[in-house]
């Protein structure tokens, strides 16, 4: 480091003074180094004014998506959530004991008369509506206990609930309207978050089509309406991370007319009004912005994301002076730089011109003098310069000794910067990270080039993640003759990858968790699929990165058979051919559904290659040969190998061995090396357990 502040010195010498200068010559001199003071003073006072405002927009961008990213995921798991509850009425309103007598209570119009007389028509039940009443109040009682829902009421054309649950409140105006809602609408409609005697409590309204008629056509006969406790389940969706960075909150929102309002499951007020800065209500869109907090943090930055279902949005907050805090920082050390950099040109300045104007008969010596001082003034310049670079900045000579180290750099090993000097890497971190260290230094030593790696290393005990670019530093012959690092703490980075990562995992429990309530056939397939796609790729070779693809993509790969009929799923015959190009659809909506997350992998690529096949005979596109990717072959016969596996409802499920048999039939179809990594797979103690768990699942 000394020839840096020799160098430094030798741009600012002003030792080259005449021994009898002329006046006007040093006129000349003044107004040229006032001039450069002037610019100097500028550029430190306008370079850290650019780099703090680009500092600041990039650091805003970050807050920016990384709010956005949170909040769409929770609103995603709360719409899941949502559609789960929802799922729960659905063998209640498909039953066609309800549905009869909710065609017949719409024929009988409220008509007394007509609801005393038995049913005469060929569909009817044979006997007066009225005798049926209590049956169906029974089923609805018992249906409400065991789901879980408060109440529930069943609400004609006219807004009367012809039957309600045991012990029901008597239906409200409310709820008539969300009834009349739903019958103009003829789908499902929740209706707003409300305080109820039971606490929290969501109304959901839900269409009722006449017998004989599928789901979803024509025009409701009856409106089924369920109280759905909120409490629980919000509580924990809401429930503070304890993995989330400081300052913090997660918020939920309602409009209910034109009020917006705050749902605070156990609050003392669980809806409170609340008013929110640059919302725009047209758009229902909650952007990013820096506004005052709801949760009584005082000034954020907050983004929300809408919940598919009731008019909610999910806001994610966090306090300005915790999302500012690195750019503090950043400022402090560049408005210190700039101080200093002005200050040492103004003393360079100053020195200069008082040896202009000094005696001419000084001593030469003198001169030499205070130009030596000079030189060391800058040297303590860069050295405070470089000490207040946050950066770990070292220099190892070849036997892996320091000869320097920065001040963040001693700072993060609790060392003082000379006491560094002479200690080596297993002095200072360990003799396993010392290990790996020298690999690098080696390599940088050997070739010439810089090198970069990742290290995991604890410092004051506590993990680190660092990552450590190394520079070969060239003697005066052009000669290696040390290895310069310059080390980045990207711990927080890390941190926040690995919390994306977690929920992107959790989003795909809910998903799975929603396809096997919607097809039981379907339970533990995907998790079964992910891990013999894992373990054939691991005797294939995969790489991580194709590992951790085939894990979210089979674990996804039913989302799409969330928008096939139930009927078809459950179907106990084989399907006809329009039926079967009904079922294949179920790939094109797993790519509707899934498109726009970020993964980060090709996960949305390998679901859709799932059923396309060698020989070009698979769907949606009929790919071929190298146009189907490892993952995509993977995953082919991995689900269908269990798929034969586990029964369905139109057969039982087939032994391995004749699985096994089929796919090694279908060599033209089916990857032979892909099939040949499963029979070793399925021969394994781990493979035999996943086979016997389809028998016990």
């Amino acid at each position: 480091m000394s020839n840096q502040g020799d160098q430094a010195g030798e741009m600012l010498d002003f030792s080259t003074l005449s021994d009898a200068p002329e006046q006007r010559q040093r006129g000349r001199l003044l107004a040229w180094g006032a001039a450069v003071l002037v610019v100097i003073a500028l550029a430190a006072v306008l370079v850290p004014s650019l780099t703090i405002g680009s500092k600041k927009a990039q650091l805003a961008e970050q807050i920016a998506e990384r709010l956005t990213l949170t909040a769409s995921g929770q609103a995603g798991v709360i719409s899941t959530w949502l559609q789960g509850n929802r799922r729960l009425a659905d063998p209640v309103v498909e039953s066609e004991l309800l549905r009869l007598f909710s065609t017949e209570m719409d024929l009988a119009g409220g008509d007394m008369s007509r609801m005393v007389a038995p049913q005469t028509d060929e569909n009817g039940l044979g006997v007066p509506l009225v005798e049926q009443v209590p049956f169906i109040e029974r089923i609805i009682t018992d249906f409400a206990a065991n789901a879980d829902f408060l109440a529930g009421y069943l609400v004609g054309r006219n807004g009367v609930a012809f039957v309600t649950s045991s012990g029901a409140a008597p239906l409200s105006v409310e709820q008539r309207h969300l009834a009349e809602d739903s019958f103009e609408r003829s789908q499902t409609v929740f209706g707003p978050a409300r305080s109820a005697t039971a606490g929290l409590v969501l109304d959901m309204a839900v269409p009722i089509f006449a017998a004989q008629v599928n789901p979803g056509q024509g025009k409701p006969v009856a409106v089924f309406i369920l109280v759905t406790p909120l409490a629980g389940g919000l509580a924990e969706i809401l429930s503070e991370d304890p993995l989330a960075s400081p300052g913090t909150q997660r918020v939920l929102v309602q409009l209910a007319g034109d009020q917006l309002s705050r749902i605070q499951p156990g609050a003392a007020t669980p809806v409170a009004p609340v008013s929110i800065d640059d919302f725009d209500l047209a758009a229902g869109e909650i952007p990013f912005a820096r506004r005052a907090s709801l949760a009584g943090l005082g000034e954020v930055y907050s983004a929300g994301a809408m919940v598919s279902g009731p008019t909610w949005w999910v806001l994610e907050e966090v306090t300005v002076a915790a999302a500012e805090q690195p750019l503090a920082t950043y400022t402090t050390a560049a408005i210190i730089v700039s101080t200093l950099v002005v200050l040492a040109v103004a003393v360079a300045f100053g020195a200069f011109w008082w040896r202009l104007s000094s005696v001419h008969d000084r001593a030469l010596a003198e001169q030499y003098r205070s130009l030596a001082d000079r030189i060391q003034a800058q040297k303590q310049l860069l050295d405070s310069i470089n000490g207040a670079i946050p950066e770990f900045i070292g220099l190892k000579a070849p036997d892996g000794t320091y000869r320097y180290a920065n001040m963040a750099f001693a700072k993060a090993v609790s060392r003082k910067p000379e006491s560094m000097v002479g200690l080596d890497d297993a002095a200072i971190f360990g003799q396993g990270t010392a290990k790996r260290l020298a690999l690098s230094d080696r390599r940088v030593l050997n070739s010439g080039e810089s090198v970069t790696a990742d290290e995991e290393v604890y410092l004051d005990g506590a993990l680190r993640y660092l990552q450590i670019s190394k520079v070969p530093f060239f003697g005066s012959r052009g000669e290696a003759s040390g290895v310069v690092s310059v080390t980045r703490d990207v711990t927080e980075l890390v941190e926040q990858q690995r919390k994306k990562e977690r929920a992107i995992q959790q989003m795909v429990a809910a998903l799975v968790r929603a396809i096997e309530l919607r097809d039981p056939y379907l339970a533990g397939h995907s998790r079964r699929v992910a891990e013999f796609a894992a373990a054939v790729g691991k005797q294939v070779g995969c790489s991580e990165e194709e590992l951790a693809t085939l894990e979210l993509a089979a674990n996804l790969s039913q989302i799409g058979k969330l928008s096939v009929p139930k009927e078809l799923l459950t179907k106990p015959a084989r399907l006809t051919p329009d039926e079967i190009k009904q079922m294949e659809a179920h790939v094109d909506h797993a790519v509707e559904f899934l498109h726009g997350i970020d993964f980060e992998l090709p996960v949305v690529e390998t679901i859709a290659q799932m059923h396309e096949r060698l020989d070009g005979g698979g769907y949606p596109k009929g790919l071929k040969g190298d146009e189907i990717t490892l993952p995509g072959r993977i995953l082919a016969a991995c689900d269908v190998f269990c798929a034969r596996l586990e029964p369905r409802s139109y057969r039982a499920g087939l032994a391995p061995g004749a699985v096994l048999d089929i796919l090694q039939e279908n060599l033209t179809r089916y990857d032979p090396k892909v099939i040949e990594a499963l029979k070793q797979v399925v021969a394994t103690i781990p493979g035999e357990k996943l086979i016997a768990s389809i028998a016990t699942g």
